[in-house]
């Protein structure tokens, strides 16, 4: 304690210490001991009391001690004297256990006498219950008939075990006696079973009073069998202990080259000991335990098995599924056993769980044989819905919490039939989707009839919605089973197919357009060369626009799953369904692109001629441009009157970059630009003015930016072609701002073409160029937004 004090002292004045801060300190080092003092003065009263209590609890043990050992001695001493104080002591004593044999021996005989007359009225008692049906008779002589029988079993038990001790004349004549218990024993077992399989029914038809009865019976049994399990311990215990002490007595008798035999295995408690406490009036009943309790759960195990049995029976063949909806029973019993008839057994007993979990074993091993039985995906749900309204009811009606109301199938086994649907579900909708994709893409191939027309006029294909049809029916089965791991799951795979189909389209897409392109070309080049393998079908563009208009629907029909079905599980659950649906709208965005790619590659195939011009001679008084406005303008105005509006105003800003894209990559023939009088800038205009004439017609005057912006790109171009070259960089460094990915290739193949621009010039121009383009600083600007490439990063020459 000192050196903590000196220790906490140098704590506190360990820097320079002002006369204030120190009075401040002894005022605190003060307040801290008369804290530890007031704590050390209550514990020390707290351990003396401790300590005087134990004294006083010693001092009174060492009292009752003293007064036990008083109270014995004059046990011992009243003993003694009473066997000198009476004359011939001896004598009298053994003259009384004569009497008392003579009469045991009395009582027996008159017992053996009367013991036929006995079994034949307990005979008598128990056809006459037998006869009758237990629950209308009420069975009034039961306890009549179990006194009865339990005198004469313990009369027969006792009778036995002395007879051991006798002669064999004496074995024989008592087993003649008591031939006919065995039979009366097997009547009452009868009785009792057939009480043990009406318990419930006993409730029902208000005989609690006959369970009373048969409890009793029970309770008693099982006190007696405990009583007799005890004093045979404790006799074995006795006589274990004698047999050692005589052994330890004897003298050796092996010899160095001899040996004893082996001594017989003796028997504890042996029937001399037994004998020996029946007639000391220790054994006054049974001498064997008779098992009646275990008799009653046995029974009652017996009894439920029959049932089942006999549900297995009703519910056979094809009707064995029926029996989930069937199974309400169970959860009545179970109730009745609750709430009347563990109340009137010993509670120790554990009567209800003893029910519970016997029903509990019977039903698990129904359900199994269902699941092993392989069922459908619908018979799957059902399972899987009865397994939960079981362990609802056992939390709502029978106040079990979440971990005592386990699974009726068992948590490894529901895993692996969830599993199973799934499985089920995912081969029944592969063969489903395999069937409807041969079917629609055997259609789309051939295309020997239109697309179909909707109200609006919009093409569409059959095979979405009938798609969707099976994607929400099975979601509504899954939905339906209340399991929201099935739901999950469902969706889960679904999507996957979905994602497959996608995928199928995109690739069967990419083979016909890149078919119908080749085809094309060869008539063009030699027609008579073209086989019928390689014909391609009319009607691709009408195709492509209506798998196109489809992706919109199955978008839409995936939205509302996801809205429909998510709001129904939790967040966790609805989070999983967002994601998959999520994809999948990806998945239909992309497909969607796929046939606009489509048709923007046979647009702009058909405008291969007039595009190879451009640039060149004929381009400066030809009318190239015209002709490609006049081809986009039949195909934008057909495509418009039959695709969705979001699609097609998609579509119409992918043409308005290819257009512009594949008028500045004509830069690959490498003509000369005409510049003198500005010859080819006036052409450019003239060209870019009909474009714009062209688009402004197809995109609404509100979206008329998304023209501006990509008409941008031919004012840089402009610059490019026409402008001062010392202003090159300058105006590179501007379009670099608005077309964050432009490709130097671009400013080289203009350049290229420029007659004011020669080679050292070019290569110094497009080298800066692509350093500014590529600078450290600007990449890290870059990288802190998060842009879209935009069209002319597609440019290509090559």
């Amino acid at each position: 304690m000192a050196d903590y004090a000196l220790q906490r002292v140098s704590e506190l004045i360990k820097d320079e210490p002002s006369i204030d801060r120190i009075r401040e300190l002894v005022n605190q080092i003060t307040k801290e001991k008369s804290t530890i003092d007031y704590q050390l003065n209550k514990d020390s009263k707290k351990s003396l009391n401790d300590v005087t209590s134990s004294l006083d609890r010693m001092h009174l043990a060492r009292k009752n001690v003293r007064m036990l050992k008083d109270r014995l001695r004059e046990v011992s001493t009243l003993s003694q004297e009473n066997q000198s104080s009476i004359e011939r002591y001896e004598v009298i004593n053994e003259a009384t256990a004569i009497h008392e044999l003579i009469e045991k021996t009395t009582s027996m005989y008159n017992k053996i006498i009367g013991f036929n007359d006995l079994l034949t009225r307990l005979s008598e008692m128990m056809d006459n219950e037998l006869a009758q049906d237990a629950l209308q008779s009420g069975i009034p002589n039961l306890l009549q008939i179990h006194y009865l029988l339990t005198m004469a079993r313990d009369f027969h038990d006792q009778s036995l075990i002395l007879a051991q001790t006798s002669t064999e004349d004496v074995q024989r004549t008592m087993q003649r006696v008591f031939q006919r218990l065995p039979e009366l024993i097997q009547k009452f077992d009868r009785l009792l079973e057939s009480l043990i399989f009406d318990i419930v029914e006993a409730v029902r038809t208000e005989n609690q009073s006959l369970l009373i009865r048969l409890f009793k019976i029970i309770d008693l049994e099982d006190r007696e069998d405990i009583k007799i399990e005890a004093t045979r311990r404790i006799i074995e215990s006795k006589e274990r202990e004698q047999d050692a002490r005589k052994i330890r007595k004897l003298p050796s008798t092996y010899g160095i080259t001899g040996s004893r035999d082996e001594a017989p295995v003796t028997q504890y408690p042996s029937p001399a000991a037994l004998a020996q406490e029946i007639t000391n009036g220790t054994i006054q009943t049974r001498l064997q335990p008779r098992g009646y309790k275990k008799f009653l759960f046995d029974k009652i195990k017996s009894s439920i098995q029959d049932v089942f049995q006999e549900v297995r029976r009703e519910y056979s063949g094809e009707k064995r599924f029926e029996v989930l909806n069937n199974l309400d029973w169970v959860f009545n019993e179970l109730l009745v056993v609750k709430d009347h008839v563990s109340n009137l057994c010993p509670a120790h007993w554990q009567l209800f769980d003893k029910f519970y979990e016997l029903y509990y074993h019977e039903l698990n091993k129904l359900i199994t044989e269902l699941v092993n039985a392989e069922p459908e995906t619908l018979i799957i749900l059902d399972i899987l819905d009865f397994d939960k309204t079981f362990q609802s009811t056992l939390r709502k009606d029978f106040g079990f919490s979440k971990d005592q109301a386990k699974s009726v199938i068992g948590e490894k086994e529901k895993e692996t039939l969830l599993s199973d649907y799934l499985n089920l579900i995912v081969t029944k909708s592969n063969e489903w989707f395999g069937n409807l994709e041969s079917a629609e893409m055997k259609i789309f191939v051939e295309r020997t009839t239109p697309p179909h027309t909707d109200s609006e006029g919009l093409l569409f294909l059959d095979g979405t919605k009938t798609c969707f049809q099976m994607f929400s029916q099975q979601v509504e089965v899954a939905a339906g089973s209340g399991q929201a791991k099935i739901l999950v799951g469902v969706v889960d795979k679904l999507c996957e197919l979905l994602a497959a189909r996608q995928k199928n389209w995109m690739d069967i897409i990419s083979v016909e357009v890149k078919k119908s392109v080749e085809y094309n070309h060869k008539v063009e080049e030699d027609p008579e060369s073209v086989t019928p393998e390689e014909e391609s079908s009319g009607g691709l563009v009408e195709y492509l626009i209506a798998v196109a208009n489809d992706q919109m629907k199955a978008a839409d029909y995936a939205v509302a799953i996801s809205q429909k079905y998510g709001s129904i599980v939790s967040k966790v659950h609805e989070k999983s369904i967002t994601n998959n649906i999520e994809r999948t709208l990806d998945g239909f965005a992309e497909v969607a692109k796929c046939s606009s790619t489509g048709l923007i590659k046979l647009m702009f195939d058909d405008l291969r001629k007039p595009y190879t011009q451009v640039f060149g001679k004929n381009w400066y008084t030809g009318n190239q441009a015209q002709q490609i406005a006049d081809t986009l303008y039949e195909y934008l105005g057909d495509i418009r009157a039959q695709m969705n509006p979001f699609v097609y105003s998609t579509l119409a800003e992918s043409v308005i970059e290819e257009t512009i894209l594949k008028f500045v990559e004509c830069l690959k023939y490498e003509h000369s630009f005409k510049s003198k009088h500005n010859k080819f800038l006036e052409c450019m205009k003239r060209d870019f003015e009909v474009f714009y004439k062209l688009f402004v017609q197809f995109v609404p005057e509100e979206e008329r930016e998304i023209i501006d912006d990509k008409f941008k790109l031919m004012e840089f171009f402009m610059d490019f072609s026409c402008g001062p070259v010392n202003g090159i960089i300058e105006v590179w460094t501007q379009c670099l701002e608005m077309y964050w990915d432009c490709p130097a290739s671009f400013l080289s193949a203009i350049l290229k073409c420029r007659k004011d621009v020669d080679s050292s010039t070019l290569k110094s121009t497009v080298a800066t160029a692509q350093r500014i383009a590529s600078s450290p600083q600007r990449a890290n600007q870059l990288r802190a937004v998060d842009l879209q490439p935009t069209f002319i990063s597609r440019f290509k020459i090559a």
